[in-house]
């Protein structure tokens, strides 16, 4: 019983430190987004809606735009761009992206700012370009979820 009480007094302490920091960055203004550096054999296909990110106030990483992919390849586990310094999450993150592929891509955020491109059953798969709108992930460990 001690056990239960004293995980359930974790688990109350964590979910108050999330809401006062909710409560704090409820006042705060919206941050700009940011150019994601982009790395290997990728590009910039349509200047209006260039690769971005930014960290909002709630320690969620937010993307948008497209990179386009030169080679017309999605590889699985290449490299596709570096997050800036700064923007690293806590622990690994995959997040489902939106592409010109027939099979499903992901990309890989590691904790050194390392983005991966996935492709559904490894190898590659022909795509000219993904898109990161709407993909987001949080920036915090697991831990203080």
């Amino acid at each position: 019983m001690p056990d239960t009480i004293a995980d359930l007094a974790r688990r109350l302490a964590r979910l108050e430190r999330r809401v006062t920091a909710l409560e704090r960055a409820r006042d705060q203004p919206y941050p700009p987004w940011r150019d994601l550096p982009l790395t290997g054999k990728t590009s910039i296909p349509d200047a209006a809606r260039p690769p971005q990110i930014r960290a909002n106030p709630w320690h969620t990483l937010e993307f948008s735009g497209r990179i386009g992919l030169s080679d017309g390849r999605a590889t699985d586990t290449a490299v596709i761009a570096l997050l800036p310094d700064g923007y690293h999450p806590a622990a690994p993150r995959t997040l489902p992206v939106a592409s010109d592929a027939r099979r499903p891509l992901q990309i890989d955020i590691a904790p050194s700012g390392h983005v991966r491109l996935r492709v559904q059953g490894g190898g590659g798969v022909k795509a000219s370009w993904i898109s990161l709108d709407g993909a987001s992930c949080r920036a915090e460990g697991d831990e203080d979820e």
